[in-house]
């Protein structure tokens, strides 16, 4: 009897326990001191899972008093370990303690994983970004995970139909063979964008605004018509800004909405916003610190008094106004602007309040995250030097060297403090690209028609910023072959060191008659002046073989047959502010070149040519821009040398005069009217670049105006045997060619691609006209 009392005073103050959270102290030792001591914690149902792997999860130990608080925890961290379905602990007491058995219930092992429907995306990608993998547990937390991560990616994607299945089938062993089945559905693109509200600016010009765009007939080449989270949260701040742009300085978007239809196939976005009134500018001024003086500060004010406001110039006042001060050496400066509106004129008055902060010297730059590169490569791209005083200029001019460094993908700096108060470290995070490529390619051009090319690279060669190159192409006309090395810090200095090589072999055209077969090298060195202007000089040695013409080619071609070797020292001076090499958008290229033959070779000639180009955008986004360029060439011999027939001028086709064959201007044989090439050349080309219509969001892709003027002149004279050869053509105005045209070009990741429709304007007898052509590789 008194042991059924003992039992039954227990049971009441463990469930007192449970409800009140706690036991008397002295009835809570009694307690323990009478649970069973556990003699053995044994396993069940475990197929997958070692015995040792679930005890070493327990608390609960052999030797200890049984704990059921601790025993239920033990339940709990098997199941979050996400192994087990079900969990429970059986005892069998006996005079000596207890012994616990742990039945499990074990979530499946996938055996194999398979994943179908997916169009868009890769099996491998998909694989990737999933927990469940073959040899995992298939546990309801990895299938949510898994869910959630493919709905997020298809969601991104603009897939809103997508519905995603796991299905599993159960193998003799316990395992599973688990298949995901996704059922993409159609990209949900947006319908109609309605702005609401709008009555300073149409619907269409509010549209080109967005990133987000409605669907066109077009809108499957790109994705701005396909609907993203994202990009339309940031549309609101784009309308915003381009009514700041414009003066609306009360411009509010008041909501924004979505709508899906019914079927989940089309979106529909609503924009209501208020406009107010625009605003111009009364008066500019500044006040607080001047650094370097107050003239230097207010000449960086692009706001004009009487002009409309504008967010746009107010920025890059700011950020001007913060570079100059920091040129001497106040990193840490601050330009405030100051507005005073007046609402009922709607003017605003405006005051740049300058605190130019704490004079500050660079104590160290670190570079970090170049796990490739060594670090002189970075460190030689940056202007600012360790112990100088801190520039704006310089670290702007760093950070753009580095942006368009070849290993760089991305780039963070920072100005953490350094060892006092006027000290600061330099810290400059580098992530790193991939700089090594092989590609490989087919295309077409009239002239060539099939191109084969291949191509081997490597910018970053052995973490040192050497450039290495060997590419070759194949087609009807020209088989080459070259290869390069550049140091661009030869000897750990500003120069440039090159050499290359190449072989190459033409085969006769219908409007060339004869074959060539060159091999040569060259070295080359380019020493940068200033930032924008430098100066290379580089010797080439060629050996060219001039065969296969027939018996009734021209005298020029005849004279030429056999072997030339040409040795020649080039001089160039170069100017480039373009903000990019391909598809550059504002700046401009001059160069002049002078080229003496002679230094090794029998072939003795000079050449020197100008060349200028220039780039002017209309607009914030840089679509719209004017491209004109000028360029003119002259070849004379000299000690009674020929100029090869190869680098005698003809024009015609991309890059030269468009609406003529490849050598559709030149000096012509009266006899056999083969092109023979002058020796004086000059071009002139405007082109207008601008984004078309219904292909706005296909990236590289812009459409072309274009007018071309050029013209060849000059002489040639060659006897073979007893027949001689004499042309003369001098300059006139009136043997100036004309053509017009537009075209599409692609910047693809392979080089340009091009198709252009030219139509001759001005033409002479002889020219040979070309009036579309498709080329890849070649620019406007």
């Amino acid at each position: 009897m008194t042991s059924l009392i003992k039992w039954l005073l227990i049971h009441v103050m463990f469930m007192i326990t449970l409800f009140c959270g706690q036991i008397p102290s002295s009835v809570a030792a009694e307690t323990a001191a009478k649970q069973p001591i556990i003699l053995s914690i044994d396993v069940e149902g475990n197929r997958f899972l070692e015995r040792d792997a679930v005890l070493v999860k327990l608390k609960t130990k052999i030797g200890q008093p049984l704990d059921r608080r601790l025993l239920s925890r033990d339940v709990r961290r098997l199941y979050n370990a996400g192994f087990f379905s079900d969990i429970r602990f059986v005892g069998t007491r006996t005079l000596q303690g207890i012994k616990l058995v742990c039945h499990v219930k074990e979530f499946p092992l996938i055996a194999s994983l398979n994943i179908e429907g997916n169009d868009e995306h890769r099996t491998k990608d998909l694989q990737l970004r999933m927990r469940l993998k073959p040899g995992r547990v298939f546990n309801p937390m990895n299938r949510n995970k898994d869910l959630n991560t493919l709905l997020k990616g298809y969601l991104k994607d603009g897939f809103y139909q997508v519905k995603v299945d796991f299905i599993p089938t159960e193998r003799k062993d316990g395992r599973i063979d688990l298949l995901v089945r996704i059922h993409e559905g159609n990209v949900t693109r947006i319908n109609r964008i309605h702005i609401i509200g709008n009555k300073a600016f149409s619907d269409s010009t509010l549209h080109g605004q967005l990133a987000s765009q409605q669907i066109d007939l077009l809108s499957s080449f790109g994705s701005r018509a396909v609907f993203d989270q994202k990009r339309f949260g940031a549309d609101g701040q784009m309308l915003q800004q381009y009514y700041m742009n414009n003066g609306y300085m009360d411009i509010k978007i008041e909501s924004q909405q979505i709508t899906i239809a019914e079927d989940n196939k089309t979106f529909s976005l609503t924009f209501s916003l208020h406009e107010g009134h625009p605003y111009k500018v009364s008066t500019t001024d500044i006040q607080g610190d001047f650094v370097p003086d107050e003239q230097t500060l207010k000449d960086l004010i692009e706001l004009e008094a009487g002009n409309t406001y504008s967010l746009f110039d107010m920025q890059n006042t700011i950020a001007a106004m913060t570079e100059r001060i920091g040129d001497e050496g106040y990193a840490f400066a601050t330009v405030t602007p100051l507005l005073n509106r007046n609402i009922d004129d709607h003017t605003v008055s405006v005051v740049f309040d300058i605190e130019k902060g704490k004079e500050v010297y660079i104590e160290r730059i670190e570079i970090t995250g170049n796990e490739k590169s060594d670090d002189i490569v970075a460190r030689r791209l940056i202007t600012q030097d360790e112990g100088a005083r801190y520039s704006g200029s310089q670290i702007k001019t760093s950070r753009e060297a580095l942006g368009r460094a070849a290993f760089v993908e991305d780039l963070r700096i920072s100005l953490p403090k350094g060892s006092a108060s006027d000290k600061v470290n330099l810290k400059v995070d580098i992530t790193e690209k991939r700089t090594g490529s092989i590609s490989g390619g087919i295309g077409f051009s009239q002239r060539e028609k099939i191109i084969l090319t291949a191509k081997l690279s490597e910018s970053n060669m052995f973490g040192k910023g050497y450039q290495a190159s060997l590419n070759g192409s194949y087609g009807r006309v020209t088989q080459d072959i070259n290869a390069s090395f550049t140091d661009p810090y030869f000897l750990n200095t500003n120069i440039s060191a090159t050499v290359s090589g190449f072989k190459k072999k033409t085969d006769p055209l219908n409007t060339i008659t004869y074959q060539t077969d060159s091999v040569g090298a060259a070295l080359g060195f380019g020493i940068p002046i200033t930032h924008y202007l430098s100066y290379g000089i580089s010797y080439r040695i060629n050996t060219t073989n001039l065969t296969g013409a027939p018996v009734n080619a021209s005298l020029m071609t005849q004279a030429q047959l056999g072997k030339q070797t040409i040795g020649e020292l080039i001089q160039s001076l170069s100017y480039d502010s373009r903000d990019r090499l391909m598809g550059a958008r504002s700046g401009h290229f001059e160069a002049i070149s002078f080229g003496f033959s002679g230094l090794g070779g029998q072939t003795k000639f000079w050449e020197t040519s100008i060349s200028s180009q220039a780039y002017f955008s209309f607009d914030e986004e840089k679509l719209y821009t004017f491209n004109p360029s000028f360029s003119a060439s002259t070849v004379k011999a000299y000690s009674k040398s020929n100029i090869p027939l190869w680098r005698r001028y003809s024009m015609g086709g991309l890059g030269s005069m468009r609406g003529f064959d490849a050598t559709g201007i030149s000096l012509r044989d009266p006899a056999t009217q083969e092109a023979v090439g002058a020796d004086n050349q000059a071009r002139a080309s405007a082109n207008f670049f601008f984004p078309i219509p219904l292909m706005k969001d296909v990236a590289g892709v812009r459409g072309a105006l274009f007018v071309d003027a050029g013209t060849v002149w000059g002489s040639v004279s060659t006897t073979v045997g007893i027949t001689t050869l004499n042309i003369s053509q001098p300059f006139s105005l009136s043997r100036i060619r004309y053509s017009a045209g537009f075209g599409i070009e692609w910047i693809s990741p392979v080089g340009p691609v091009g198709l252009v429709w030219s139509f001759p304007i001005k033409t002479v007898p002889g020219d040979i006209e070309r009036t579309f052509e498709f080329a890849l590789g070649s620019s406007f």
